[in-house]
């Protein structure tokens, strides 16, 4: 029988598999072979005995014993300003997964472009003002804008931190060191520096085809 894993809780050691029969069958994540770690959407082959399944093989094991690196089939490969855009709308709160650096720095960069783009109406206003006052009251309306806009950002943002640690396996909560003064902005750029783990973690499968 062959099927897809659902779901696995590694401190209990049990998870989820839903057969190609529609049936779901419950597993222990040490007959689990191959070396990969049960993670969620890995297919799987192996035995089912009524409710629960035995000798599982994950199905991207190749013959040799060797393990190729597993990427997320259902991940789209998207260009930067798709990446960005998926970032503020499919995954506005959602920090589970994992985010290649493509992902990470594509989001960095729109998020500079728009915001920059936002302030101009600003600056454009504020360099006709001169040294008089008539202009500086639309010029501070002005500011809300773009304030509301850098506001907004910051939850994407901080999902997607989670989501480039989970990537490099680590958890996400270390996303918190991103609001350290000096030290939280030079971890971040090493954590979006770091290749992705080739190979699937406790967070899921690789977001790219190595």
């Amino acid at each position: 029988m062959r099927g897809e894993i659902l779901s696995y809780d590694a401190v209990g050691g049990e998870g989820l598999i839903s057969g190609d029969d529609l049936q779901r069958y419950r597993f222990s994540g040490v007959d689990v072979g191959g070396g990969q770690e049960p993670v969620p959407g890995l297919r799987v082959d192996f035995v089912p005995l009524d409710d629960r399944a035995a000798q599982i093989i994950p199905l991207l094991v190749q013959a040799s014993g060797l393990s190729p690196a597993a990427y997320s089939p259902g991940e789209p490969q998207l260009g930067a300003w798709a990446y960005f855009v998926r970032c503020i709308r499919e995954k506005f709160v959602d920090g589970d997964g994992r985010a290649r650096r493509l992902e990470y720095w594509s989001f960095v960069l729109f998020t500079w472009l728009t915001t920059i783009a936002a302030f101009l109406p600003f600056f454009i206003v504020m360099s006709f003002a001169g040294d008089g006052e008539t202009l500086f009251p639309l010029a501070a309306l002005m500011l809300l804008a773009p304030s509301l806009w850098m506001l907004f950002l910051v939850i994407p943002g901080i999902s997607l931190a989670s989501r480039r640690l989970h990537d490099v396996g680590l958890s996400g909560w270390l996303c918190l060191v991103s609001f350290v003064p000096y030290v939280g902005g030079l971890f971040m750029l090493i954590i979006a520096c770091i290749p992705s783990q080739p190979q699937p973690n406790h967070y899921g499968l690789a977001p790219k085809r190595f």
